[in-house]
């Protein structure tokens, strides 16, 4: 019976590769228990009802919850995702066939789904960022990093990898339906018109120098803002972030973070270029999509850049590393009493 305890716990440790157990402060070490023990009890009910990893009995099959942590990313997702495609919905479609009895439903599945994809990537994104910059503020506010943040905020800050894997998603889908855009019949067709006009009008040169520098701006920029975001997600796998120590990790998933917020954000503002003075953009006096794309980026970017102020952030660092305001306060009342 020894011998089988000590087979169970070997196989329990197998489990957890590569963890070095003495050099773990006391909540890694309650993390390490409680884990330990929950491997525990799976491999023994492994042994004793006789399953692999592709069955599972069905009293525990009901009780375990599917994908908890990535409710709240995807309700946020979703939500946005819906709010911003019947606003663009609004706007591309049914405008035109409202005022000018013009049938646009055609751009529905590409270009209306394509303008849905890269804001709401970047509003995610921002709110990956976004806690971030809250936390920051409550700290400076109580003086302290000892007091618990709001539920509602250690929720939004544990949710922060799933928002980030789901802003790569959507902008690795607008990625591919931005290079979907040639192949569309729809485009062949307006690419012979074009043509036609410019015959027509006997061009022979229809170069636009500032529109040809507006393209490969913004197609530049959009590159690299989406390999920073695949850099970010790869670093986010376990195996992968287990790695690297912690100021690897911090480096990555902060200052690369921020560098492709500021990237998408400039990817958005030279798309539009010249359209924020074009009042045929504010289609039922309502602005284009791109401007509240970009209104919550540059609220946290603006944020982070008052939060790297000297003063604020040497501030953020002695509270981080163990300062507490309150405490200084209690013993210059001592002093000054004595």
């Amino acid at each position: 019976m020894e011998r089988r305890n000590t087979l169970d716990q070997d196989e329990v440790q197998k489990l957890e590769p590569g963890r070095n157990t003495g050099n773990h402060n006391d909540s890694n070490t309650d993390l390490q228990v409680t884990y330990t023990q929950e491997a525990a009890a799976f491999f023994h009910l492994r042994q004793t009802h006789h399953f692999d990893e592709f069955e599972y009995p069905s009293d525990q099959y009901c009780k375990q919850d599917l994908f908890p942590k990535w409710h709240l990313p995807l309700k946020i997702a979703s939500i946005a995702s819906l709010l911003i495609f019947i606003y663009t919905f609004l706007r591309d479609v049914v405008h035109p066939f409202v005022t000018t009895n013009e049938n646009t439903f055609y751009k529905i599945p590409i270009l209306v789904i394509n303008k849905v994809l890269p804001v709401v990537s970047i509003t995610l994104l921002a709110l990956v960022y976004l806690p971030g910059i809250l936390a920051a503020g409550f700290q400076l506010h109580y003086g302290t990093k000892y007091k618990r943040f709001p539920q509602w905020l250690n929720g939004w800050m544990l949710s922060r990898k799933q928002l980030g894997l789901l802003s790569f998603f959507f902008a690795s889908m607008h990625a591919c339906y931005s290079l979907c855009y040639p192949m569309r019949r729809s485009y062949r067709y307006k690419l012979l018109n074009w043509a036609y006009q410019q015959v027509k009008q006997k061009k022979e040169n229809a170069w636009i120098e500032h529109d040809v520098w507006r393209m490969e701006i913004y197609v530049s920029l959009g590159i690299l803002g989406l390999a920073l975001l695949a850099i970010l997600a790869v670093t986010s796998i376990p195996s992968v972030s287990h790695s690297l120590t912690w100021r690897e990790f911090h480096c990555i998933q902060s200052k690369m973070g921020y560098l492709a917020l500021l990237l998408c954000t400039i990817h958005a503002l030279v798309f539009a270029w010249n359209k924020w003075v074009d009042v045929n953009q504010f289609v039922w006096y309502t602005p284009p999509t791109f401007m509240i794309a970009i209104v919550l980026p540059i609220i946290v970017l603006l944020c982070k850049s008052v939060l790297l102020l000297p003063c604020l952030r040497k501030k953020i660092q002695k509270i981080r590393c163990g300062w507490d305001a309150n405490t200084e306060m209690n013993k210059t009342q001592m002093t000054s009493r004595l």
